[in-house]
């Protein structure tokens, strides 16, 4: 759990962070978070910091400063011959470290409108999300904080989960043929979403048509793999990206599994027995495509456990900042989850695991192109302390920590298409940055210890510092 994460450090930064959205009533624009415009902003200088520019080729550059103007960094060099100009709100940087701000790549912003929610994500260091289930709400918030007048993690976001006749749940889009696909993803590239996010029952018809709609429109597509296109059909079609491993059940279920042929629960959870030659074969295939893959390794641990431990939970330090009906409405969905499961269940559980790991390694290992993203906030996933949890996790699934912490940073840039503008810590690209106590690159847990962020050309610090 989040042991190196007190209470009192969690609320301070995410409380700073909720004074500057507090009054806003999610309909008009506001001042900027600086009393300041963002072209009088001063400069932000973190002094003497080991910087982790994140770059293909880039190590580490220790006792280096880095100057941010503008919303956006104007020197990385050497703290003995880089000059801070007079005025500069200075950080004492020594000792600590300096990366890109961190990227969740699959978070659902529509479960409310109050955008004090987005705090929680920077008090955390992620900077920028992934919106997987698109509102006109959702909308405004990305426009006004790519302008400054909202504080919060850079968006972008699909428009509402387009699906088939019937939907998995009752506020996905409906299309029954390639028609009314076109005309959906027409709207929601008209609306000004970002990409288009499809999902397990939309038929092989409408699913073509989305994919040839949203090429025409410029539109990436993304989400779950239709079970009428399959595996080979979504990678035909050149999906962007592949959301959750329980999509890769039926093509690594061992021939031997007592459920081989039909549905059973456990195969959400990759909890049936698997074959380690079928996923290997799995990875091999995804790896000759372009297509990311985003785990959520953490959402599956958290959605089966005992109701004791859910319970728990809901107590916890690491929960405190969400809101109270969330905690409730958490330990009530994993209770029932829970309530009916035996004994044999629990290690169908245990072994799924165990089974999403060894998956995401034989995907690794392969040369596909993993991405983390939480899914939060479903129960215990919580909005920016997860994140970290999940880069853990892929850690503990036997990836180097230097190919997680690119992922949450360089390469969800590159897949997000912004490599030119974030991602890396390099002269002209946005400050977007996290100052970290510890070395991550030691224990990639040191990513809780957040001294900080820059965000919006502000430095908005956990402690005392300026």
């Amino acid at each position: 759990m989040l042991a190196s994460v007190t209470r009192r450090t969690t609320l301070r930064l995410a409380m700073s962070l909720v004074v500057m959205v507090a009054g806003l009533d999610g309909c008009r624009p506001v001042a900027p978070p600086s009393s300041a415009r963002p072209s009088e902003q001063r400069v932000v200088a973190l002094v003497g910091a080991t910087v982790l520019p994140m770059t293909d080729d880039g190590g580490a550059l220790e006792d280096y400063t880095v100057l941010v103007h503008d919303g956006r960094i104007a020197a990385v060099g050497p703290r003995a011959s880089t000059d801070v100009p007079a005025g500069a709100q200075v950080v004492d940087a020594r000792g600590r470290f300096v990366l890109p701000g961190l990227t969740d790549m699959h978070v659902h912003l529509e479960y409310t409108e109050d955008p004090r929610i987005l705090a929680l994500f920077l008090a955390h260091g992620v900077t920028t999300v992934r919106s997987m289930d698109g509102r006109p709400y959702v909308l405004r918030w990305r426009d006004e904080i790519a302008r400054g007048v909202r504080p919060g993690p850079r968006i972008v976001t699909a428009g509402p989960i387009l699906d088939g006749d019937p939907p998995a749940r009752p506020d996905h889009v409906r299309l029954r043929d390639s028609s009314a696909a076109d005309a959906a993803v027409r709207a929601q590239a008209d609306a000004g979403y970002d990409f288009v996010k499809v999902y397990t029952n939309l038929g092989a018809d409408a699913y073509r048509g989305v994919v040839a709609a949203a090429r025409a429109r410029g539109l990436p597509v993304s989400g779950h793999v239709p079970r009428a296109a399959g595996l080979p059909g979504v990678l035909r079609a050149g999906q962007q990206s592949i959301e959750h491993l329980s999509d890769f059940a039926y093509h690594v279920e061992a021939d031997s599994s007592p459920y081989r042929g039909r549905f059973h629960w456990a195969k959400l959870f990759l909890g049936m027995p698997v074959d380690s030659a079928k996923h290997r074969a799995v990875a091999a295939r995804l790896a000759e495509t372009t297509t990311w893959v985003v785990p959520t390794l953490l959402e599956r641990e958290r959605a089966l456990v005992p109701p004791d431990t859910a319970r728990a939970w809901a107590n916890a330090a690491w929960t405190a900042a969400v809101p109270a009906p969330w905690r409730d409405a958490w330990v009530a969905q994993v209770v029932r989850g829970a309530g009916s499961l035996q004994p044999d269940d629990w290690r169908l559980v245990a072994a799924g695991r165990t089974h999403r790991r060894q998956v995401t390694l034989a995907l690794h290992q392969a040369g596909v192109r993993l991405l983390p993203g939480t899914d939060t906030p479903n129960p215990f996933v919580v909005p920016g302390v997860s994140l970290h949890e999940e880069l853990a996790a892929m850690v503990a699934a036997g990836l180097p920590t230097m190919t997680v912490l690119a992922g949450a940073t360089r390469e969800a840039a590159r897949a997000l298409g912004r490599l030119g503008e974030q991602g890396t810590v390099e002269v002209g690209k946005r400050a977007d940055l996290v100052l970290l106590d510890k070395d991550p690159r030691r224990d990639i847990t040191a990513t809780r210890r957040i001294g900080g962020v820059v965000t919006q050309g502000r430095w908005v610090p956990t402690t005392g510092q300026p």
